[in-house]
């Protein structure tokens, strides 16, 4: 579904990727791994197309990424640590405002669908700025899955969710899974984040050190990376 070939992003002076190569199928479901700083929400806007690589080559379906119609955008589903959300408005208004930017039909019908898969339909009214840290992550993925994208990219999507929202949080990937959508997402928790993977990529200072099959054999040596003590 996409190709990225030595992506490099700067910030300034510090390099933050540091020449990613890397293949994403379609209907993957793919952890990004890394400690903080490693470079997994970069890399992430850049898949979402939020940003430009300062060099390298983003293909998309075999197009560069810069020849993409505005259109394609709507084939993305973006969880990054912004919600995108608008406080002053609930959170039913909130996802009717994206389901016009998305220009849905039926979109009653479907923000009712995505409020009752995220258990939010008896918080439709209430005002986001009213909402726990978790009711808003979970808001975040109601808004992301909203158009039934093809590919998600979600960065550190379990952050303020409780334990029975996380279990939901798997079982909704694992049906995203089922249906042959792509998803990306990025952790630091090894646990969490290997649990609906089908393939593991492992960042380090901007650096892809791993790339391979979610296979446990291959799990203690990347948390041992994760911890500091795998260089």
């Amino acid at each position: 579904m996409l190709s990225v070939t030595d992506v490099h992003t700067y910030y300034g002076e510090s390099h933050v990727l540091q020449g990613v190569t890397l293949t994403v199928e379609r209907g993957t479901v793919t952890a990004v791994l890394g400690r903080n700083g490693a470079g997994k929400t970069t890399l992430l806007q850049v898949l979402a197309l939020l940003q430009q690589p300062s060099e390298g080559e983003l293909l998309y379906d075999g197009q560069p990424a810069d020849k993409l119609e505005t259109s394609f955008r709507r084939r993305l589903g973006f969880i990054g640590h912004e919600s995108f959300l608008y406080d002053e408005l609930t959170v039913e208004e909130n996802l009717l405002f994206y389901a016009r930017l998305y220009g849905l039909e039926r979109a009653r019908e479907r923000i009712a669908e995505v409020l009752e898969e995220m258990a939010l339909a008896h918080r439709r009214a209430s005002l986001v700025r009213q909402l726990s840290r978790g009711l808003k992550q979970r808001l975040a993925l109601a808004r992301a899955w909203l158009h039934r994208p093809d590919l998600l990219l979600l960065d550190e999507p379990a952050t303020g969710l409780d334990a029975p929202t996380r279990e939901r949080l798997h079982g909704w990937l694992a049906g995203c899974h089922r249906q042959g959508r792509t998803v990306i997402l990025s952790s630091h928790d090894l646990r969490e984040s290997l649990r609906p993977a089908t393939r593991v990529l492992l960042l380090e200072d901007g650096r892809l050190v791993f790339d391979g099959p979610n296979a446990p054999e291959r799990q203690q040596e990347m948390q041992a990376r994760l911890e500091g003590g795998g260089r």
